[in-house]
């Protein structure tokens, strides 16, 4: 019974890796204290980056350049993403992602997460602060793996480099380490972040 949940879960999570609704608590402060940390030069400063967010499959059909497809049991899809959360420097915020993800089945017809099955590529996001200011990233990649919980049936980790943005993330950089939990519901994504924003 617990393989066909994860089945059913994994096929409708084909839409699902990283965000429908988010607890009405403010999840981070909007007004983080900046007085202790130095900036590194006189225009830059480095700046605490922490955050949770929800995130969904689009409407529509996803659309993306993957990688070619070498079977009907092996192949790659594209994804396109939407969710929403709470960050310092951010405030509230939505975030828009697409990327690829590696669909790997046995002979059985079962995903096959030893030869491949979960992995995804480097997604481009863009993350809209309350205020209208976009902070762009793009993701490393990574791997969907199965876990043995109640609430959530896959997990991952991955690296998020910090492209530039518009306003004052306007030639922002730094990274930040997104740690996913896929629900066992299909629902969604529930993810938290930590890391560093850069801004110049």
């Amino acid at each position: 019974m617990k393989t066909l949940r994860l089945l059913l879960v994994i096929s409708g999570v084909l839409f699902l890796i990283t965000a429908c609704e988010l607890n009405e608590d403010p999840i981070i402060e909007d007004n983080f204290i900046e007085s202790n940390f130095q900036s590194k030069t006189a225009k830059q400063k480095e700046l605490p980056y922490k955050a949770k967010m929800f995130t969904r499959p689009a409407e529509g059909t996803p659309t993306g350049d993957c990688p070619s497809a070498n079977s009907p049991t092996n192949f790659w899809r594209p994804e396109h993403q939407v969710g929403n959360g709470n960050a310092t420097h951010l405030g509230n915020f939505t975030t828009d992602l697409k990327f690829c993800f590696h669909i790997v089945l046995n002979e059985q017809g079962m995903p096959d997460f030893a030869n491949g099955m979960g992995e995804f590529t480097g997604g481009a996001s863009a993350i809209e602060a309350n205020n209208g200011d976009l902070l762009y990233t793009k993701g490393r990649g990574s791997q969907v793996m199965p876990i043995q919980d109640d609430i959530y049936i896959l997990e991952f980790f991955h690296v998020v480099d910090i492209t530039g943005g518009t306003g004052r993330f306007e030639n922002a950089s730094g990274q930040f380490v997104n740690h996913g939990m896929v629900r066992a519901d299909g629902t969604g994504t529930d993810h938290t972040q930590e890391g560093i924003i850069i801004l110049k």
